[in-house]
């Protein structure tokens, strides 16, 4: 659908990544996500403000500031995570301001925009519907308990669902134009995403399982899960000064809990679906007049834990002490005594080796859950190896047999057949194709320090 490479990303989040580049290159998508995480801090500012005056939006700031400078969320890698939650917050803040605007096309305005943001966010990541559940649950409420006439809440209403069509006409436009049918659409952005959670819970489910213990330390390291529970211990006083807001943060709760556990990997940036919640939460409490003192030692704790991490962050970074660029230098190092008609191929899937190799991947996933979900049996990849266009080099970062998918060794005996090794680069083996010659692996610093990549 996107070309060759398969992906289960919304193209909304493709295009932003086919700007960026064009603008900057592949380092530009983080000035994306430092330009929406500024406008997040102005969006939770004005969105705490009218939940609770000026004392809970100044917490609730230092809060946002703390929560998004958080590094273990990985913003400075610019995942669709970290680049839709900050629409998120802006659609939460346009619906607050909506409903508070007196009559008139201003107001109209802000629930469309209020309804694109939160369309958006999804077009980033499809799980983050919580904008759009905010809004509906606040106006929804608002009119049930009186606070806006039903003439007033079905207008806003129908501004924010022609808000949030906007994007989806645009991708359905976009299918139309380049042959797309929308069940392929649909079982790309959503279909695989079950088809994936089914893999991953039948399979081996240690290393879930390891990484949810993992998030939910960092849940609680971060303050995020203490700010939450905050609000949630003074539901009561919160319920009755602002309702309709705090039903709506329970449903933004509720839904960005179930998108978490839904998602099956747990990986840590997860958890960034649950920062406008909190942020929310916060102002929650200072509005209900209790559990305020244990709320400002909450905000405090989580802006020294992210100071603590940045610092931690930084220094592993900047001292060579992260794996995290092992998969850049294993591409770059193939990518130097490659030929450029070359090929490469990841056993089993990592997009890093092939776009710092500089080569083309005959084998259209480059994920290891789109092969364990999409290519069970391993054909197409065998099929590939085997096949006339069959890739010079292939780096293998783990076990043939990882996640049981090579059981009879069919794989691992093609490899042996087809292949000689002829090195490794940061403890992956690299595989070049019988009958090619090529220069020798350079020599390759594992331990180089970040700062000295390109």
């Amino acid at each position: 659908m996107f070309g060759f490479y398969w992906t289960d990303r919304p193209p909304v989040l493709l295009w932003m990544f086919q700007a960026a580049d064009v603008l900057g290159g592949p380092f530009a998508p983080r000035l994306w996500s430092a330009v929406l995480g500024a406008l997040a801090i102005v969006a939770a500012y004005r969105a705490t403000m009218i939940i609770g005056g000026p004392v809970a939006a100044r917490w609730s700031t230092v809060a946002a500031v703390a929560l998004l400078g958080n590094p273990a969320w990985y913003a400075w890698s610019a995942k669709a995570e970290n680049l839709g939650m900050p629409l998120v917050m802006i659609s939460c803040w346009l619906a607050l301001e909506a409903l508070q605007h007196r009559p008139g096309w201003a107001r109209v305005a802000l629930a469309l925009g209020a309804g694109s943001a939160g369309m958006l966010a999804m077009g980033m990541k499809q799980n983050l519907a919580s904008g759009l559940v905010f809004g509906a649950v606040l106006l929804a409420v608002s009119v049930m308990r009186r606070r806006l006439r039903a003439r007033d809440g079905v207008l806003l209403a129908g501004a924010a669902l022609t808000g949030a069509m906007v994007p989806v006409l645009a991708v359905l436009v976009w299918a139309e134009l380049n042959g797309v049918r929308i069940s392929t659409l649909w079982e790309m952005i959503y279909g695989f995403r079950s088809d994936a959670f089914q893999v991953i819970t039948r399979g081996d489910l240690s290393a879930p399982l390891e990484r949810v213990f993992h998030l939910v330390t960092l849940c609680l390291a971060s303050g995020l899960a203490l700010l939450v529970g905050l609000f949630l211990a003074s539901l009561r006083r919160s319920l009755a000064v602002r309702p309709a807001v705090v039903a709506a943060v329970l449903a933004m709760i509720l839904v960005d809990v179930t998108g978490i556990v839904l998602g099956g990997s747990y990986w840590m940036p997860y958890l960034v679906a649950l920062i406008p919640a909190a942020i929310l939460s916060t102002a929650l409490v200072v509005a209900g007049g209790v559990l305020v003192p244990p709320m400002r030692v909450v905000v405090a704790f989580a802006a020294g834990s992210s100071l603590v991490l940045l610092a931690y962050f930084g220094f592993i970074h900047l001292s060579g002490s992260s794996y995290s660029t092992w998969a850049t230098y294993r591409g770059e190092a193939v990518g130097e005594v490659a030929r450029p008609d070359d090929s490469i191929l990841v056993l089993y899937g990592a997009p890093e080796v092939v776009r710092a190799s500089g080569l083309d991947s005959p084998y259209p996933y480059l994920w290891s859950l789109h092969v364990r979900t999409l290519d069970p049996e391993l054909a197409l990849l065998r099929a590939t190896i085997q096949g006339p266009d069959a890739p010079e080099w292939i780096v293998q970062r783990a076990s043939v047999n990882r996640w049981g998918i090579d059981p009879d060794h069919r794989m691992r005996d093609l490899l042996q057949r087809r292949y000689v090794a002829v090195g490794k680069i940061c403890g992956a083996p690299i595989w070049l194709l019988k009958g090619e010659s090529r220069p020798a692996l350079p020599p390759v610093d594992c331990d180089r320090p970040f700062r000295q990549i390109g």
